[in-house]
């Protein structure tokens, strides 16, 4: 339901063409190599292995990649974790949703 909230936000920016959705680690790999998007957005927590993961993934073989990580584990422990990995940003996606969008735009 997240996931569907967040691509239609998405979709409203003006220059976005695609939108793909991943809901393991292997999925989100696959999209990553595949397609090669501009910016991924990303929670901590994905079946299989979990969003840290993914971004340790994109960091390696996708340096310039931007990784947005949007979640509702907020904890300081996680958002230095995701900095310390090279996220380029942090949402709670419980309180900042809204702020998604204007997020991706600046990303750019």
């Amino acid at each position: 339901m997240v996931a569907v909230r967040i691509s239609e936000l998405v979709k409203e920016i003006s220059y976005v063409s695609e939108i793909f959705v991943a809901n393991t680690f292997t999925q989100a790999t696959e999209i990553v190599d595949k397609q090669q998007p501009h910016v991924v957005l990303l929670d901590v927590f994905l079946a299989e292995e979990n969003g840290i993961d993914v971004l340790k993934y994109v960091r390696t073989h996708f340096p310039s990649m931007k990784v947005i990580i949007v979640t509702n584990k907020v904890s300081e422990y996680y958002r230095n974790v995701c900095k310390e990995l090279g996220a380029d940003g942090f949402i709670d996606k419980s309180a900042e949703f809204e702020k998604i969008s204007g997020i991706i735009e600046n990303t750019y």
